[in-house]
């Protein structure tokens, strides 16, 4: 077998199978498989998502974690390249042709990322990293390195890479990874002993010191909503810290200063963060511009009443519409595209599933409605 797609879910059922569906046209013709692996979710996943016939499935009694559950998973996993997704992405049809094919033209290949997007089309940073040295990790803990343009500080999402520039990085997000199996388990997978976070950036720093190269590729593109596997509230900045720490202390030599100082920065950041979370912020859109099927229009109408209806996506976009692509008739391609292209708000309309999904705001929870 060629390819092994394996998603991890924990309680994200609807956004997990808005991933299924796009993964699911993504392997159409190929010789590949997809794996979900389930951490015990407790929101009626395992009912749900067992529609999926051509999906195979790892139901764990216990939340294992990312490192420990996608370790089993590809255990499991017969393909011979690996993709590794978070369940609260949509990939475009392509991406297997597109990875595959840049990986052919690379001696070492270690990693490869691609191109990630949020709701509204924005270009997630996180999509290439720097290692996370104390000053490094510091910068991103603090938010300094906006303010501290240059190294250490600023390293953490490699800017010497653009957005649509492809080239070697260090670190890549476990929210979008494609190696070989080989390569996979010639490192011993994922570590362990992280349970949630970090994980990602051990394993692409193991990778690339075994002698191969890690890469991000800006031609492969998914779209991340991201609010939905990690909320960026206290739990989430508090495993950052420990976790980038945790990773400093087993690749590098440590210093306990900075650590302590770093460790007291967190807990007025994480006040900070606290106060914000409890306004969150709030968009309200002046149009509603539905693409796809007339038949399918009607059904929004039930839930936008002053949605206006386009079979194709049109030239220009205003700013303050709220577009919902129709999935049965349109490619991720396109609609990835568009995202870049057009600032304003996205939803997705999944008709098979009789849901529309989307976010705002990369980090806070994604809407679902039941159409």
């Amino acid at each position: 077998m060629k390819y092994s797609i394996i998603i991890l879910n924990y309680n994200v059922k609807f956004f997990t199978a808005a991933c299924l569906q796009t993964v699911q046209k993504a392997v159409q013709n190929k010789d590949a498989e997809i794996i979900v692996a389930d951490n015990a979710s407790t929101d009626g996943s395992k009912e749900y998502l067992s529609k999926f016939k051509n999906v195979k499935f790892l139901w764990f009694s216990q939340n294992l974690g990312f490192a420990k559950a996608y370790n089993k998973a590809v255990q499991q996993a017969k393909g011979k390249y690996l993709l590794i997704l978070n369940p609260d992405t949509l990939v475009s049809e392509d991406i297997l042709e597109q990875l595959s094919q840049f990986v052919r033209q690379q001696p070492r290949i270690g990693i490869v990322g691609g191109k990630m997007i949020d709701g509204t089309g924005q270009f997630l940073p996180e999509s290439k990293r720097g290692i996370p040295t104390p000053l490094t990790a510091f910068g991103k803990i603090t938010g300094c390195y906006k303010i501290l343009n240059f190294p250490p500080f600023n390293a953490y999402y490699a800017p010497y890479l653009k957005p649509n520039q492809t080239g070697k990085v260090p670190v890549l997000t476990g929210a979008f990874m494609f190696l070989t199996k080989e390569t996979y388990l010639s490192v011993g997978g994922f570590d362990e002993r992280y349970f949630m976070y970090g994980e990602d950036i051990d394993f692409s720093y193991t990778v690339l010191k075994s002698g191969k190269e890690n890469y991000y590729f800006h031609k492969a593109k998914i779209i991340h909503f991201k609010g939905e596997s990690s909320q960026k509230d206290s739990r989430y900045l508090i495993n950052f810290y420990q976790t980038t720490f945790q990773f400093y202390k087993k690749h590098f030599q440590t210093y306990p200063f900075l650590e302590f100082a770093t460790k007291q920065i967190l807990k007025i950041w994480l006040k900070i963060r606290q106060l914000k979370s409890a306004n969150p912020k709030k968009i309200s859109y002046t149009h509603t511009l539905f693409i796809g099927k007339k038949t399918h229009y009607t059904h929004i109408l039930k839930h936008y009443a002053q949605a206006q209806h386009h079979e194709q996506i049109p030239s220009t976009i205003n700013p303050q519409t709220l577009i919902i692509f129709d999935t049965s008739i349109l490619n991720f391609s396109d609609i990835i595209q568009t995202m870049e292209k057009h600032q304003a708000g996205y939803r997705f309309y999944f008709p098979e599933l009789k849901i529309l999904i989307g976010s705002d705001y990369k980090d806070q929870v994604g809407t679902v409605i039941h159409i």
